[in-house]
């Protein structure tokens, strides 16, 4: 089965949103991205982010953000985020999301995961695009931009990967 996809070449565009710092050591980031994304569930920070939201793409990101310690290449931030260009409030974080290339990957909430996994270990490789990120089997990212979860109405979802 192939997986349908599109490549779209997007402008830098800013985010906030609930970041947190953690770690591919021990699996540590796939325990606290499911934490983060609960807790924001269970606090409905999503009325106060939706309600800054005013730049494209519209719907909810989750972006992976590396190499955010020289020292460390497993750690990394992730944020629950919204393109805008409003003030954060004090719990809230900016990140600018670089200009790229990126292959998108339409799917759903609930295969998300499974796309990603798709997306990195049986497309990638075959593919005539270059990612610009590697070191996903080791958790050593090396990384030129964000992987990001696009979240939009009604379930729908994608993954993007930065490729060149």
């Amino acid at each position: 089965m192939t997986q349908q996809f599109r490549i779209e070449t997007k402008d830098s565009f800013r985010v906030i949103g609930y970041k947190i710092s953690t770690t591919n050591r021990k699996k540590e980031g796939k325990k606290m991205i499911p934490l983060h994304w609960e807790s924001f569930h269970k606090e409905h920070k999503s009325d106060k982010l939706f309600s800054k939201m005013n730049m494209q793409p519209q719907g909810l990101l989750g972006i992976n953000v590396y190499n955010i310690d020289v020292t460390d290449a497993k750690k990394f931030d992730y944020y629950i985020a919204v393109a805008s260009d409003h003030q954060p409030n004090n719990e809230m974080s900016t990140y600018q999301v670089p200009a790229c290339t990126w292959a998108i990957f339409p799917c759903t909430v609930e295969t998300i995961g499974k796309t990603e996994v798709m997306a990195i270990s049986k497309w990638l490789p075959k593919a005539k695009y270059k990612p610009l990120n590697s070191g996903y089997i080791t958790g050593r990212m090396k990384s030129q931009a964000p992987d990001i979860e696009y979240y939009g109405q009604d379930g729908y979802a994608e993954v993007w990967i930065a490729v060149k």
